[in-house]
This record gives structure tokens, sequence and C-alpha cells, in this order.
């Protein structure tokens, strides 16, 4: 059994990641937070990221397949204010860098917003269609550097989402039902286009990914585009909801700008071929994502009493 270290466990990605790789694989985890507790994982906290502390989790934890699950990882759609500020996932330019020097599998995941508009699906060499915002720049610039310093790495853009291991920090989907259900207003829009994945879906995905030994930038996600407003339509549908009111129309002079705010739909064509499966229907994926709530998953993700736990 291959050890695998996720790095940023503590987001909706990596323990939704997490969730679908232990099946298979022993999986450490390392959080920027304690009180991170997943089922069936060993979760270390720790906040330093500098190259002698990853070697040294390296040295400790001797993974042979380390994943990076930074802030491009979040879902390109959640509205978190960290989130939409610059985006600095550095941390991932010294672990691709001490993976290649320890010949260790290293994967990173981004995010679709390093693209923007107009209606048009973005394969991995769609570079006439980047976004400009400092963001989407420094993203690409961070993905660009990882593969210098790592021949070897792959790098997955998707927009992933799932059940946040931390009941106190809820991430897009979550925090959407939460807001269905109470009954609350909810903010979204209809003029951002995507093509999210349930984290345990793009999970057992990469596995197939890791198993055919697949290098540079892959795109995967769901085979369906679709607007913020009609995923929380999809959401209160499934999960036997009050549907949203629609939001106000605006009456738009121009294309829509912003990192995340455009269109950001990936063309998985190249990740269908070579993997050989279909990208996963949106449907199928939020009716799961409803389902982990009630049979078991989310309370994996959330274990009240500490497995291991240690500061490093």
């Amino acid at each position: 059994m291959n050890n695998v270290l996720i790095v940023g466990i503590e987001g909706a990605v990596g323990a939704g990641l997490a969730s679908a790789i232990q099946q298979s694989h022993s999986v450490t985890g390392i959080a920027n937070r304690s009180g991170i507790d997943i089922a069936g994982c060993r979760i270390v906290h720790a906040m330093a990221h500098g190259a002698a502390s990853v070697q040294q989790h390296i040295q400790s934890e001797r993974p042979d397949w380390i994943i990076f699950c930074g802030a491009a990882s979040r879902s390109s759609w959640d509205t978190d204010s960290v989130h939409n500020s610059a985006i600095s996932d550095n941390h991932a330019v010294q672990w691709a860098t001490a993976a290649a020097e320890a010949g260790i599998e290293f994967c990173m995941i981004s995010s679709d917003a390093v693209f923007t508009g107009p209606w048009m699906l973005h394969k991995e060499d769609d570079d006439e269609h980047f976004s400009a915002t400092p963001q989407a720049e420094r993203l690409r610039q961070i993905e660009s550097t990882v593969l210098e310093v790592n021949n070897d790495a792959l790098i997955i853009r998707t927009n992933a989402f799932g059940w946040s291991p931390d009941a106190g920090c809820p991430e897009f989907a979550e925090t959407l039902i939460e807001s269905l259900d109470g009954g609350m207003p909810i903010d979204v829009d209809f003029l951002r286009y995507s093509s999210p994945i349930l984290a345990t879906d793009l999970g057992m995905l990469l596995l197939k990914a890791h198993t055919e030994e697949l290098r540079g930038v892959l795109h995967i996600a769901s085979s369906e585009r679709i607007n913020p407003f009609q995923f929380a339509e999809r959401l209160a549908e499934l999960a036997d909801l009050t549907r949203p009111e629609f939001p106000d129309q605006t009456i738009l002079e121009g294309p829509v700008t912003g990192f995340g705010k455009g269109e950001t739909t990936l063309d998985c064509s190249l990740a269908a071929e070579l993997l050989g499966v279909r990208m996963p229907q949106i449907d199928d994926g939020i009716g799961q994502f409803i389902r982990q709530a009630e049979d078991g998953l989310l309370d994996q993700l959330r274990r009240v009493e500490a497995q291991v736990s240690r500061a490093a």
C-alpha cells in the first residue's frame, strides 16, 4: 500500500481526496490548523512550509505520493474573502522541489479560475483566454514554476466542492445548503459558468491519473456547464428544500471579469481520453454530496476525538 501525504487536508478538497484515496492507500494529512480529525487518516498539525520543514515532513512520513491542496484548490465559486484575495500557493514550489529531489510523485490541485470567457470550454493550452487578474496571473506563475522544478509533476485544474472537515469553516456547497435549509437568502449569481465536481469524485479520477502516471497539466471536472444559481436550484431540488428566488437581473455592458467570475468551464476531453472514462454528471455529484451527510461520510470527516496529532 502506497503512503500518500496530502498537504492542506483541512479544506473540503483535501478532505474529500483523503476520503477517496484512503480506500486503497495509507493517508497522512498536513493541516494548518488544529482540530482536524478524519477517520482512517493520520493528521499532522503544521504551519511552517519552508525548505527545512518540508524536508522534515518527508523524512518523517516517507510518502510515495504528495498531493498539494492550497488556496487554489478551493472552489472558484467560493466567496470567502481569503480565497478571493491574492492566491499565494508558494509552498507548492517548496513541496514540488523536495518531491523531485526525493523521487516522490507530486500533484498540485489548481483552479479553473485561471481562465475567463466569453462562451467557450477551456483546454489545457488555451493561453489566449487566461484571466488577466493578479490572482490568476500569480497562480499561472506558480503552476509554471512547479513544472520547472519538477518535470514529473501533475497539475490538476478543477472546481471541486465538498464537505469541510471543520464545521466552523464551511465552503461553497456546504454554506449554500445550510442557507437553503435555514431559509436564509443566498448570494449566488447566474453570470459565472463552470463545471464543478464533487471532491470525492475528483479523488477517484486522481487515483486513476496517478496509476496511469500522467504528467503536466490536466483538466478534471464534471461533464456539464452550469452557473451558481442553477447549482443552487439543483441542490434545493435534490435535497427537497425550498427553491431559491431568482436573483435580480443585471444589464451587462461588457464581459464579466474578475477572478473566478467569468466563463471558466473546463474542457476535459484530454482527461476523458487518457483515463478512458466519462466525466461525472453534476446531478450525480450533488446527489452524492447530499447523501454523504446521511450515510456517515461527514461523520468520518469530523471525528470528535483525535486519532493522532502532533505539532511540527
